[in-house]
């Protein structure tokens, strides 16, 4: 009953003082209005930077970065991207949607050839997350077996050579977003 009477206490203080209160309220949406630029504006520089990397810049990447890498990638090919946790992510990165579709990805920034253990993680991903599809990307190449069993699974395998064609499409897009339109 008390918060009752507060609340008319305050709806009274306000109606009193209603032209104070829009004066504030006016002056918190100014000073939030260059905030929120300046936020978006920094999120996107962010992403136009990771879109610039190239192989080698990827090569060195950590799994965090590479992950972020591939959630700007998407991205600009008309994806949402949602991060899972770093720990306890039941095996998947990244959770892809666009249109119909939701995917869940496995990120492996690897030295070496992705073994089936991606596949197998992704896989569980895919029923966990509810998914349509799972994928494993990587920099670098699959093992036999790994390319055994995703496709006895219904994995797709985005290796190297797929990565590079899928950063030449972005770039595209990005470029054909950047030029200027003929008046």
């Amino acid at each position: 009953m008390s918060i009752y009477m507060l609340y008319a206490i305050i709806l009274l203080f306000i109606l009193r003082n209603i032209k104070v209160f829009i004066g504030y309220a006016l002056l918190a949406v100014l000073l939030a209005i260059p905030y929120f630029l300046l936020c978006w504006y920094v999120k996107n520089e962010e992403k136009r930077k990771l879109l610039q990397a190239g192989l080698d810049e990827i090569d060195r990447m950590d799994g965090i970065h590479f992950e972020q890498y591939l959630g700007a990638l998407f991205t600009v090919n008309g994806y949402t991207v949602q991060y899972t946790p770093a720990t306890g992510d039941y095996g998947a990165d990244l959770l892809l949607r666009k249109e119909n579709r939701t995917i869940a990805v496995q990120a492996k920034r690897y030295n070496s050839a992705v073994g089936v253990k991606a596949v197998q993680e992704v896989s569980g991903a895919k029923g966990y997350y509810r998914t349509d599809e799972a994928w494993v990307i990587t920099n670098n190449t699959f093992t036999k077996n790994a390319c055994n069993c995703a496709e006895r699974l219904n994995v797709r395998l985005i290796d190297r050579s797929d990565l590079i064609k899928l950063i030449a499409e972005s770039k595209a897009i990005t470029q054909a977003h950047e030029k200027p339109r003929p008046v």
